[in-house]
């Protein structure tokens, strides 16, 4: 369908050039490393640097995408056809809707949220962070950036580094830092997408992806990887990890901040050995829910589901995950440190209705898992941090969990409660051994703690709790009990992006909520309270749930209360029990 407003007017210049050779040739050997451009590789069909640099950038190879009107990409689709070439969509317009405009792949690292390049060579062993240029369309909410990495351009086997919500609309730009692995010619995807989830190569009609493939210096002091695991271990081991673990536990010193990248045979982020843990993007969202998909959902080391209900930053979800030593320190997580996990999370209403449990697993490949203190409700609503302290057991590739819950339900044998609002996340982390030599670490060590808090206090009102407990099921019973999905069209509410078949509905729709025995007889489950001045517009005709005055429904006492003589489109009257 045409776009609902007129394309933005072309850029005022054309897009810059591809060069016809690499902007500065790079030294074979020495300290002179120096950045350098990317020029179109015809034989893999998408822009490399052919020379050793500290830094690689696509400049304006990619700057558009596919045959988007006004922003043509120059040689789309700029992926890898060396395997199966992914073609982008080709719908909307230059910078108003979706696009990759440039990536570039820097030596150095992520320091406190600030890219900090190192100025040495991209090398073996050695990091690296990927900067990505985006066009993200309306508030950028609904567009994700999926990052990806291959050791060997030649044969591709790409390992998900993150998945990245934009951070605002139009010109954005995101980085994500990685180890480097072994293989001289590496290769970044961004696969570029509306909605969905994570992939290599997603197939909306507004989404774009790009390859950039970069040379990288050979270190022949770097341990090969480690010995496959045995054929049949409890879980197995990926000959490939997308963060590489050192073989030697002792290293030669700390391995500061890690970021968690997505390892599918466990399931869920995993760390390397580092003084802290961090899953960035790869736990943010729940499920299905609308605008709000979990990359490589569920994100948990057993049969714990999420739940799909809701919409993203409307209802409950864990959006990060981060361990780190509670005691400070530049050394990596040993046993026996006192460690903090912090869950960043997202509260529905006043959120005295939501509670998290935290646990730890000291086997992540066969986890059996203990609760760290008491549960916990939210101190607020919206976005909320909670956190838990234990001590690291003995083990050498441990886990946490998060389990995020409206109500309050039993965990199960499992330790997660999985309702249709309930979300359950787990992060792994590479500890070091004690040389010390603990001689056990008691139970009694997992318990709450001066870290042990929220921020904020955490004020419970059992009032405030089972007035959100009726908000939330007044809402579902007002709405049928069908919340949007992910494809709807979102024309009920004339709000949102139709044209893509999406968007939240605004004012202006309506939905059925039941069949109705009179237009004119509206119902309410409610306590005995006086009526809302709404219920015509927002209470049920007549349906299984409310028939008649006085029915009981719902929970806690409620009943059903009866107003008519509603006409057909009133906004409402008055009335009161």
């Amino acid at each position: 369908a045409p776009p609902t407003n007129p394309p933005t007017s072309p850029p005022t210049a054309p897009p810059t050039a591809p060069p016809t050779a690499p902007v500065t040739p790079a030294p074979t050997s020495g300290d002179g490393a120096v950045a350098q451009g990317a020029i179109f590789d015809s034989s893999y069909g998408v822009p490399k640097c052919a020379n050793m640099g500290s830094s690689c950038d696509s400049l304006a190879l990619l700057d558009g995408r596919g045959t988007i009107s006004n922003g043509n990409e120059p040689n789309h689709s700029n992926t890898n056809n060396i395997g199966n070439t992914c073609n982008d969509g080709n719908s909307g317009s230059y910078h108003s809707d979706e696009s990759i405009d440039q990536i570039t792949v820097t030596a150095g690292d992520i320091e406190s949220g600030v890219p900090v390049p190192s100025g040495d060579f991209i090398t073996e062993g050695g990091r690296a962070y990927v900067t990505v240029k985006l066009w993200c369309w309306s508030t950028g909410a609904s567009d994700t950036a999926d990052i990806y990495l291959t050791q060997d351009a030649s044969s591709p086997d790409w390992q998900l580094l993150n998945s990245i919500t934009c951070p605002g609309g139009g010109a954005q730009t995101i980085v994500q830092a990685f180890d480097v692995p072994k293989g001289t010619d590496q290769s970044i995807r961004v696969n570029f997408r509306y909605n969905g989830s994570a992939s290599t190569c997603s197939s909306g009609s507004y989404d774009d992806h790009d390859d950039l493939i970069f040379t990288v210096k050979e270190n022949p002091n770097l341990t090969p990887p480690p010995t496959p695991a045995p054929t049949q271990p409890p879980t197995p081991v990926p000959t490939r990890s997308p963060t590489p673990m050192p073989t030697n536990s002792n290293g030669p010193g700390p391995s500061g901040p890690q970021t968690a990248s997505y390892d599918a045979a466990l399931g869920a982020p995993k760390c390397s050995y580092g003084l802290s843990c961090d899953s960035v993007g790869l736990l943010n969202g729940r499920g299905t829910m609308n605008n709000g998909v979990e990359p490589n959902r569920p994100n948990t080391l057993n049969a714990c589901t999420d739940g799909n209900g809701g919409s993203y930053h409307g209802d409950e979800s864990i959006d990060r995950i981060v361990v780190t030593r509670a005691s400070g320190g530049d050394g990596d997580l040993t046993e026996g440190d006192l460690v903090t996990i912090t869950a960043t999370v997202w509260c529905w209403n006043t959120g005295s209705s939501d509670r998290i449990d935290f646990y730890y697993a000291s086997d992540a490949s066969n986890p059996v898992w203990t609760q760290i203190g008491p549960r916990k409700t939210c101190p607020g609503g919206g976005a909320q941090t909670m956190t838990a302290s234990f001590t690291l057991p003995p083990g050498s590739l441990q886990a946490v969990r998060a389990n995020l819950m409206y109500g309050s339900s039993d965990a199960g044998v499992n330790k997660c409660v999985t309702g249709s609002y309930d979300d359950t996340d787990d992060l792994v982390i590479s500890v070091k051994p004690n040389t010390a030599s603990i001689a056990s670490i008691s139970e009694a060590a997992v318990r709450p703690s001066k870290h042990d808090d929220v921020q904020g206090a955490i004020e419970f009102s059992a009032k405030d709790a089972e007035a959100d407990f009726l908000m939330k099921e007044l809402h579902e019973l007002n709405t049928g009990g069908v919340k949007p999905a992910e494809g709807d069209d979102g024309s009920d509410g004339g709000k949102g992006k139709g044209k893509k078949g999406k968007g939240k509905g605004g004012a202006g729709g309506s939905e059925s909520t039941g069949t109705a025995a009179s237009a004119t007889d509206k119902y309410i489950c409610s306590k005995h309270a006086p009526l809302a001045s709404t219920i015509c517009a927002d209470g049920s005709v007549a349906d299984d749930t409310c028939s008649s005055e006085g029915q009981r429904c719902g929970k806690k006492g409620k009943k059903c209360w009866f107003i008519s003589g509603c006409p057909a489109g009133d906004d409402g009257e008055e009335s009161s029990e």
